[in-house]
């Protein structure tokens, strides 16, 4: 039973959480960027332009990085932005929308199966089972192409000048 002085501490937690994730501060040490390893996915914005690569070496002054065009070094004063390319899980969730995908399916199958009008003898339940086991089969297809299918990843911004 859920009572009154439970209900007063979980809003008190969820109010703390909420403070303290609105004071988190925003990235403005260049010891973030030094401290980002050799060979890191990197988007590197410089007042209008934006370039993406692998970070070669940094400095205290300089960030070199290779892009597209090749290496390119940027001053530690026009740098206005560093975002960290963060790492994709498309197989996880492949394998994530592959049991629901293949549990809802089933179930589907199995009460599509179940519905229709068994009166009569044996095949209600060859029936049934057969539903199910044609919609485990479409879930598991396609729960699996959805999971996999789901943008990951992304960029995490490590500096803002």
């Amino acid at each position: 039973m859920i009572t009154t002085q439970f209900v007063c501490r979980l809003g008190a937690l969820l109010a703390l959480l909420a403070t303290t994730a609105v004071a988190q501060k925003k990235a403005g040490d260049w010891n973030t960027v030094k401290a980002i390893s050799t060979g890191t996915d990197v988007r590197v914005t410089t007042g209008s332009r934006t370039v993406s690569g692998t970070i070669d070496r940094i400095t205290d002054e300089t960030l070199t990085m290779t892009s597209g065009k090749g290496s390119e070094m940027f001053s530690q004063q026009d740098v206005a932005r560093v975002s960290v390319g963060k790492k994709g899980h498309r197989g996880r969730n492949a394998l994530i929308g592959l049991g629901i995908g293949t549990g809802a399916g089933i179930g589907i199958g199995l009460g599509v199966g179940h519905a229709n009008d068994c009166s009569t003898g044996w095949f209600c339940g060859l029936n049934t089972g057969i539903g199910g086991a044609v919609g485990g089969v479409i879930g598991l297809v396609g729960g699996t192409a959805i999971g996999a299918l789901i943008p990951t990843g992304g960029w995490r911004e490590v500096y803002e000048k």
